[in-house]
C-alpha cells in the first residue's frame, strides 16, 4: 500500500470506528471516487473488522458495535465489488464452492474471500452459513467444481468439516476435489487431522493456493503460512 494511500486509509479507519454509518458510507464513496486501490480499500475494511472482533473479545466493544460493523462491512463490500472486477489480472476459469460449515454462522471472512476470488476471475458458489455437509457435495456434483473452501471461526464446525471430507472420499470425489479450510478456528494441525489439502488465515494466500492447485492438479498437501486471520 503506497504511503499516500495509507494516510487516506488511516482517516477512513478513524471514521469507521465512530460507527456513524452515514459518515462511513459517504467517506467510502469519496475514496472510491478518488480512484484508490480497490484491493487496498478492501484490505483496510478487513483490518477494521479484525480490530472490532478483537475489541469485542476484550470487552471493549459490545453487541451493538459488532452488529453495526457487520452491516457497514456488507454495504462497503457491495460498493467495492464492481471496482474489484476491473482488476482481473490473474484470471481463472476455476469453479469454487465455498461455505461456513454447519455449526458456525460467521460470514465475514468467507465473504471477503469470495469477493476477492470473484475479482480475479473464479466462479464462486457461496453456499452461505451453517451449511450441512451434503449441501457441499451436491453443489460439487452440480457444478463439477474442483475446489471446496470452508471457513470456521468456532470449533463447533469441526465435525461438519470432517463429514464433508468423508463424503468426498465415500463418493470417490476426493482425488479430484481439493479442500481448503480457513478462519480463526483453523490451524495447520487441524488440516492434517481432517485430511484437508490446505489451510490459511489469509484470503489472498487462499487464492494463491487455489490457483496453484488448479494449475498443477497434483494431489498434495499445501499448508499456507498463518499471516493473519480471515
Amino acid at each position: 500500500m503506497e504511503s499516500q494511500e495509507k494516510g487516506v486509509f488511516d482517516r477512513f479507519q478513524e471514521i469507521f470506528f465512530t460507527f456513524q454509518i452515514d459518515d462511513i458510507i459517504k467517506h467510502a464513496d469519496d475514496l472510491i471516487g478518488s480512484g484508490v486501490s480497490p484491493q487496498g480499500f478492501l484490505t483496510v475494511c478487513q483490518q477494521c473488522m479484525d480490530v472490532v472482533g478483537k475489541r469485542f473479545e476484550a470487552g471493549d466493544y459490545f453487541l451493538p458495535e459488532l452488529i453495526v460493523a457487520g452491516e457497514v462491512f456488507k454495504l462497503l463490500g457491495l460498493k467495492i465489488r464492481p471496482f474489484l472486477k476491473t482488476y482481473n489480472t490473474l484470471g481463472s476459469s476455476g469453479i469454487i464452492v465455498v461455505g461456513t460449515p454447519k455449526g458456525d454462522i460467521h460470514s465475514l471472512g468467507k465473504d471477503i474471500f469470495c469477493m476477492l476470488a470473484e475479482a480475479v476471475g473464479f466462479r464462486v458458489h457461496n453456499l452461505g452459513e451453517d451449511v450441512p455437509p451434503d449441501a457441499f457435495i451436491a453443489k460439487i456434483r452440480e457444478t463439477d467444481a474442483r475446489i471446496i473452501g470452508m471457513s470456521a471461526l468456532i470449533t463447533t464446525a469441526y465435525s461438519s468439516m470432517q463429514d464433508v471430507i468423508r463424503l468426498l472420499e465415500k463418493d470417490g470425489l476426493k482425488e479430484r476435489v481439493k479442500v481448503v479450510i480457513g478462519g480463526g478456528a483453523t490451524t495447520k494441525e487441524l488440516a492434517h487431522k481432517l485430511g484437508a489439502d490446505a489451510q490459511t488465515w489469509d484470503a489472498y494466500e487462499g487464492i494463491r493456493i487455489i490457483q496453484s492447485f488448479l494449475s498443477d492438479g497434483a494431489p498434495h498437501v499445501k499448508i499456507a503460512t498463518e499471516r493473519g486471520r480471515e
